[in-house]
């Protein structure tokens, strides 16, 4: 038997903007060094991405675009299907849930659920719509979030475990079984070959050989807290005046771009300007990602103040905590009520400038919280990493392909034997 070759489904194949087709390029990668043929199969603007095994199978992800795209998938030398499921990156279309029904029968189909829980029907018949949906999943027939992806996939995978549980509660009648496969750090450790790197990356920077820094790393949102980040920021400079802060990703992503975007940009520079440390908030835009593991090398801490908390499915946290950088981040709402550690980072409830504060200042001020927080955190990212992660997946398709193998070798024996007409004890009918 040869390579088994599986094809990753990620309908926006954009990398720079969307973390979920980040996540497909990586894991793409890694299963080509683990022994299987990976193919991207995505839209096809995202066809000639250099360095990418990439083929373009429809123009949309509406129910005509995914019609589209499961003739073109049929047509590909490929042993296992696995979507890559999430809203933003399919458009917020959920057409795509529609693909086990439309490829032959027979394929295998892995789904992994990136984005899972966020569902909501509004409008005056809202409670209707969300009544009827759930009288279909206790049945498993459908799902509102993915329509038959996930009753219909041969393996379910969950890459945060809160997402696991909202699929139970939702087919609690008939319990499906749904594997978590946590996600390793977005960016790797660029060799350093000597390089002074703290001090360079301040010299590219404009700053001091002996400025502070406090980095976020990742895509701009709304409701990541960087408002009150940078209004945090401007309180510790008045203790610790060497401060900066380096707010490093791109503001465009497929959940905000355009106009938005330029104006979520224009927003934070005004909260900078109001607080006023415009002149120690910096700006980078899109790094390459040697130059975020350098900016990252360099950091004196990392901040992640997400207004619903930061989960271990966040690759910037885990980025971070993989460089060692001591790390902060926001936990669920009502977990906590002040600055606590917690699996090697320093935890503060979200939404709180004042907690914020505080951390930053223990971090900077207490080298052995920040030695031990380092320390941690790199124990805490090595647990999964993307060469454990691709071997896990190869091993499943393997395991998935073998099950789907014997259960297509039974319905054959079962199509012989009835149409032969053989009945019970063995005794042919007339």
């Amino acid at each position: 038997m040869g390579r088994l070759r599986v094809g990753l489904v990620c309908g926006h194949f954009d990398p720079a903007r969307d973390g979920v087709a980040d996540y497909t390029r990586h894991l793409a990668r890694q299963l080509r060094a683990a022994g299987c043929e990976s193919l991207v199969c995505t839209a096809h603007r995202y066809a000639r991405t250099p360095g990418e095994e990439i083929v373009g199978v429809t123009d949309r992800w509406d129910v005509r675009g995914v019609r589209r795209a499961a003739r073109t998938i049929s047509r590909l030398p490929l042993d296992v299907v696995h979507v890559q499921f999430a809203p933003s990156a399919f458009g917020f279309s959920r057409a795509v849930g529609l693909l086990p029904l439309l490829l032959p029968a027979g394929t295998p189909v892995v789904a992994t659920l990136h984005e899972y829980g966020v569902w909501t029907a509004g409008g005056a018949v809202g409670g209707l719509r969300s009544a009827a949906w759930s009288a279909m999943e206790r049945q498993q027939r459908a799902d509102r979030e993915t329509l038959v992806l996930t009753v219909k996939a041969d393996r379910l995978l969950v890459t945060a475990p809160e997402h696991a549980d909202v699929v139970h509660a939702r087919f609690a009648g008939r319990r499906l079984e749904v594997t978590h496969v946590p996600i390793a750090p977005n960016i790797p450790v660029a060799r350093l070959d000597g390089e002074d790197v703290p001090s360079a990356v301040r010299a590219s920077l404009g700053l001091p050989p002996d400025a502070r820094l406090a980095v976020f790393f990742g895509f701009l949102h709304p409701v990541k807290g960087l408002a009150g980040l940078i209004e945090a920021v401007a309180a510790v400079r008045r203790v610790v005046p060497g401060l900066r802060l380096v707010v490093a990703g791109g503001g465009e992503s497929h959940s905000v771009h355009g106009g938005a975007a330029d104006a979520m940009r224009r927003s934070l520079e005004d909260t900078a300007r109001r607080h006023g440390v415009e002149q120690h908030v910096i700006f980078t835009g899109y790094l390459q990602e040697d130059d975020v593991s350098r900016l990252l090398r360099a950091a004196d801490a990392a901040v992640f103040p997400f207004d619903a908390g930061v989960t271990a499915k966040s690759g910037s946290l885990l980025a971070a905590l993989a460089h060692g950088v001591p790390t902060i981040a926001t936990s669920p709402p009502g977990a906590l009520d002040r600055p606590t550690e917690v699996e090697g980072v320093l935890r503060v409830p979200p939404r709180n400038t004042a907690a914020l504060v505080d951390a930053l200042l223990l971090v900077l001020s207490d080298r052995a919280l920040a030695t031990r927080l380092a320390a941690a955190g790199r124990a805490c990212a090595d647990r999964w990493t993307w060469p454990k992660i691709a071997d896990f997946h190869a091993r499943m398709y393997a395991q998935v392909l073998r099950e789907t193998d014997r259960e297509e070798s039974q319905r054959f024996r079962r199509r012989l034997v009835a149409g032969s007409g053989i009945r019970r004890g063995g005794r042919k009918g007339p």
